[in-house]
């Protein structure tokens, strides 16, 4: 190659690369940028922000310890947040905020295994641009503006944040960087749910901003910490609850009943996990099987309240009528409900037959049968539990299979399948142990007996002996009823055709409706 040419090739490179070292370099400046800005915060502030990331650490190492999260999912800080520097610059956010978000410590919910926060709030993780997004605007009042005084005007200033998310309807937890002071914001009472405050009276709102918590009462960021801390430790507060937990994480089950297995376990200073867990399995159990059981007594009280809406949906149709076309529609609302009116009958009748020989006197377990019924529906949980196990085996090995082919999609995927994979291990034992457990104690209460022997039925009709026997040919049968009914119809009446055909077509679309098998 001759030196011409070796020379506008070195001009070449040197072209194509500054439009790349350019947006480079303007990266690196704002990172060192917004890096002297958070450098600029007096040790006085930083000491402050420290003491919040470890103290929501110690939080989360209490939810570890307590085996609602797994410690894996534990992401310690500090974190780089030069990614986010842009978005945490168009929400404004104070030097403060973003220090905080770089030290906090977050929860990976895949990892951890649960994501419900306290009092009906989620974990919350600032390493997300949609999490920051929305910690600007946690309680989705959707402000309008910039001004904190207009009516729907915004109300997170840049130096507050949110340390949860809101979850179904929950409390959110916020924190002033400026006050060092905490909140805890029930979202449908616009009130602290601060176990601290309870019976402490809201100061006068004064503020014309509908979204302002100015008038709700807070308290010195460490005290709450620590306190939220000790509610756990204490069991006045227990983890789960939520949205997103499982049933087996329900505090108002008494049958599982948290409080006290954490107690009998050795909670708060001596907790024998295993022991914990497999308690906890066992008393998800009985707790499914005891709701199962009760099936008929909530049939009855269903066909009950359908009889009652039928009953009262004729009167009311009669009362509306004040035209033809009315009239003809108030027909055919009370043709409609005297069918519907005359199955719910039939229905009670024979969900009181089942209810009468299924729990007589109100009683669907008889208590020396309590552990066969425990023992029966923990063998189909972890029959469920094996399933979930060998599913994730199963998705592993093709990813295996194919991991010369994976995109970086795909990648994600495959940890995301290792995490559930580690999960369904952990869960399995954990059955499987229970199992070992709920099967010496219904030997040894109940020997020689079976639930099916108990209950003198056969094991295939255990899952089905309380079901109504549905009518063969009931939709064709609808169908012919509402076509006959149609023909009586005037032809200048056109609602309550209307009606009646979208009837038919409803039935039609459920006769046509693929099975699920």
């Amino acid at each position: 190659m001759d030196r011409k040419m070796l020379t506008w090739l070195v001009a070449l490179l040197i072209a194509l690369s500054i439009p790349f070292l350019s947006r480079q370099l303007k990266s690196s400046w704002k990172y060192l940028r917004n890096t002297a800005r958070m450098d600029q915060l007096s040790e006085a502030q930083k000491s402050r922000l420290d003491e919040v990331a470890n103290l929501m650490l110690e939080i989360y190492e209490t939810l570890a310890k307590m085996r609602y999260i797994d410690p894996a999912g534990i992401k310690e800080g500090p974190h780089d947040t030069s990614s986010l520097q842009s978005q945490y610059e168009e929400y404004g956010l104070d030097p403060t905020i973003k220090y905080l978000y770089s030290i906090l410590p977050y929860i990976d919910a895949a990892a951890a295994g649960n994501s419900d926060f306290l009092h009906g709030g989620e974990f919350a993780n600032f390493l997300d641009p949609e999490q920051v997004e929305q910690g600007r605007d946690p309680f989705y009042a959707s402000p309008e503006g910039d001004d904190f005084e207009a009516e729907n005007g915004p109300y997170m200033r840049p130096w507050v944040t949110a340390l949860s998310q809101l979850g179904n309807h929950g409390s959110v937890i916020l924190y002033d960087a400026k006050s060092h002071q905490i909140w805890i914001i029930d979202q449908e009472s616009w009130a602290s749910t601060d176990l601290a405050l309870e019976g402490m009276q809201t100061k006068e709102i004064t503020s014309v901003n509908d979204n302002s918590f100015d008038h709700i009462p807070g308290r010195p960021a460490r005290d709450v910490l620590r306190d939220i801390n000790g509610w756990y430790r204490s069991l006045e507060a227990l983890p789960g609850g939520g949205e997103r937990s499982w049933l087996d994480w329900d505090h108002w089950d008494e049958i599982l009943g948290l409080k006290g297995l954490y107690q009998r376990n050795g909670w708060p200073d001596d907790l024998d996990g295993d022991s914990f867990e497999i308690g906890r399995a066992r008393g998800y159990a009985a707790s499914r099987a005891k709701w199962f059981a009760e099936e008929p007594l909530r049939q009855v009280e269903k066909y009950q309240l359908w009889k009652k809406f039928g009953e009262d949906r004729k009167k009311a149709a009669m009362n509306e009528a004040t035209s033809m076309e009315d009239e003809w529609v108030a027909q055919f609302t009370v043709w409609k409900q005297n069918r519907n009116l005359a199955q719910h009958i039939k229905r009670l009748r024979e969900s009181k037959d089942i209810a009468e020989r299924l729990c007589p006197n109100g009683v669907c377990q008889k208590r020396e049968d309590l552990p066969l019924w425990e023992l029966e529906f923990l063998q189909k949980e972890h029959q469920d539990k094996q399933d979930d196990l060998s599913r994730s085996r199963d998705m592993i090995e093709q990813y295996k299979d194919n991991k010369n082919d994976l995109s970086g999609g795909e990648e994600e995927e495959e940890k995301m399948a290792k995490i559930e994979l580690n999960h369904a291990i952990k869960t399995e034992s954990i059955y499987r142990r229970a199992v070992v457990q709920a099967k010496a104690d219904a030997d040894r209460l109940c020997p020689g007996k079976t639930l099916q022997s108990a209950l003198g039925i056969n094991a295939d009709d255990l899952y089905s002996r309380h079901h109504l026997q549905e009518q063969p040919n009931l939709i064709q049968r609808e169908i012919e009823a509402l076509q006959e009914w149609l023909v009586t119809v005037p032809s200048d009446v056109v609602k309550a055709k209307e009606m009646a055909l979208n009837e038919i077509s409803k039935f039609e679309s459920f006769r046509t409706k693929p099975s699920d098998g």
